[in-house]
């Protein structure tokens, strides 16, 4: 089943509150004319009964009375009808009654006053209303009262009310209509910069992320749309170009132990070689193999850490053992570099042992790689009541301004030309980050070229 456009729901929407308002005013336009229509005939018929009381009333104080002049009354209009009965139920006047005579009503007290009150309702055969009034009156003193009732069956009044009717709901419906029917002309009139963006979305390729969309020809609230959604293309455009060139990377990266593999194999292979001679051969392929086995397990782990597969077992740590701990461990590596390792503060942290062990040391593998000889690394440690931080500290060449937002990112490496892609994978600093969202932290990095440079790891308390 094919679903309705936005467009189309919209105007549906405009036809339902236009139904609403025009049934609403239709309704209350009606009920005012049906009530005007009936406060006017209600005046009517209390005005001919107050005549026909007072030309009872004269006729009964005449020598002799004749009571059809009371008749005169509702001559010349056929909607009225009069009777007039004597006390014994004589009737001694009859106008304009037809076959639906009034039924058994209360009569009004001979001295009341005529009001809306005294008006009676019924309705006759064919369903028309009827509204009347019955009083007594006395015509003399000591003579019998007579009964008068006089009545109007609204047939104009009933036809004028169903006309109008029928011409409201008619205005109704053609109004609802028409704003339905121009709601939806504008409604896609209007949706046609939407429909634009849609259209040029449709022709973005990898090779072609850019909307040929131009925010400024746009509405506001389109224009930011049309704005977020290039934004977004080049954040995709971003990550393309890093994977493009981390793919590179990688294939220049596992191309160099493989061949080194292969060369050394394919040389071991073509004579013969003693035993000392094949067991070098191993010894070095085994270093290959660990290099490549380091750079699977890093991809591994950020494609978990993505996915938050990463099982988090936090423990409360001393920070001043940890450290120790890793400046004993890189205490070698320095050396041959020349760089001394230094260690302060101190405090505890909760984190999970093995990632803060891996997080710290990439930054120290890093500090150590690009400290000049003679320098120091100083890691630094800190606790407070917002949680507790650790420094790793290095005086060197420092980082490019530029470079800086970029750091963490996945496959982002510096150093276009790949300088020391043996060393590095390039993806040391976002297997950092990766840690720290795992423990809800944050990394964050300071440099000055030909300065300092300082990474500090955030865990929250």
């Amino acid at each position: 089943m094919r679903r309705l456009s936005l467009t189309a729901r919209l105007a549906f929407a405009f036809g339902l509150v236009a139904a609403i308002v025009f049934g609403g005013a239709g309704a209350y336009l009606y009920r005012a004319m049906a009530t005007q229509v009936i406060e006017r005939d209600d005046a009517e018929l209390l005005r001919k009964a107050v005549r026909v009381h007072n030309e009872l009333m004269e006729q009964g104080a005449g020598a002799s009375a004749d009571w059809r002049e009371a008749g005169s009354v509702v001559t010349g209009n056929d909607e009225y009808a009069l009777i007039v009965r004597a006390a014994s139920g004589t009737v001694l006047v009859a106008a304009n009654t037809g076959k639906d005579g009034p039924p058994v009503l209360a009569s009004q007290a001979p001295d009341a006053p005529f009001g809306p009150e005294s008006i009676r309702t019924w309705a006759t055969r064919q369903g028309y209303p009827v509204r009347g009034v019955q009083a007594l009156v006395r015509t003399g003193a000591g003579a019998p009262a007579l009964t008068f009732t006089l009545y109007q069956t609204a047939i104009s009044r009933t036809t004028l009310l169903r006309v109008y009717r029928a011409r409201l709901l008619l205005t109704a419906l053609f109004g609802t209509l028409a704003v339905a029917g121009l709601g939806y002309l504008a409604l896609r009139a209007g949706m046609a910069p939407l429909r634009r963006i849609a259209t040029g979305a449709s022709s973005v390729t990898v090779r072609r992320l850019e909307l040929p969309v131009d925010p400024a020809q746009l509405p506001p609230e389109l224009a930011e749309l049309a704005a977020a959604l290039q934004q977004m293309m080049d954040r995709l455009r971003d990550g393309f170009e890093r994977l493009s060139q981390f793919s590179a990377d990688l294939a220049h990266d596992f191309r160099t132990p493989i061949g080194n593999l292969l060369g050394q194999s394919q040389v071991a292979l073509a004579s013969e070689r003693s035993a000392d001679e094949y067991q070098a051969l191993l010894a070095s392929n085994i270093e290959e193999y660990e290099r490549l086995a380091r750079m699977i397990e890093n991809m591994l782990f950020l494609a978990r850490a993505e996915n938050a597969r990463v099982a988090v077992k936090p423990a409360t740590l001393d920070l001043a053992r940890e450290l120790g701990a890793l400046s004993d461990y890189f205490e070698g590596l320095a050396e041959a570099r020349g760089v001394a390792i230094a260690v302060e503060g101190g405090g505890q942290v909760r984190a999970d042992p093995l990632l803060l062990r891996r997080a710290v040391s990439n930054l120290v593998a890093n500090a150590i790689r690009f400290t000049p000889a003679g320098q120091a690394v100083v890691m630094a440690a800190a606790s407070g009541p917002s949680g507790s931080s650790i420094e790793v500290r290095n005086p060197g060449a420092g980082i490019a301004p530029e470079h800086l937002p970029k750091l963490f990112d996945r496959f982002f490496r510096a150093d276009p030309a790949r300088a020391n892609s043996g060393e590095s994978s390039g993806v040391g600093l976002a297997i950092v980050k990766s840690i720290m969202d795992l423990h809800n932290g944050r990394v964050a990095v300071r440099s000055e070229p030909g300065g300092m440079t300082v990474f500090t790891l955030f865990f929250p308390a």
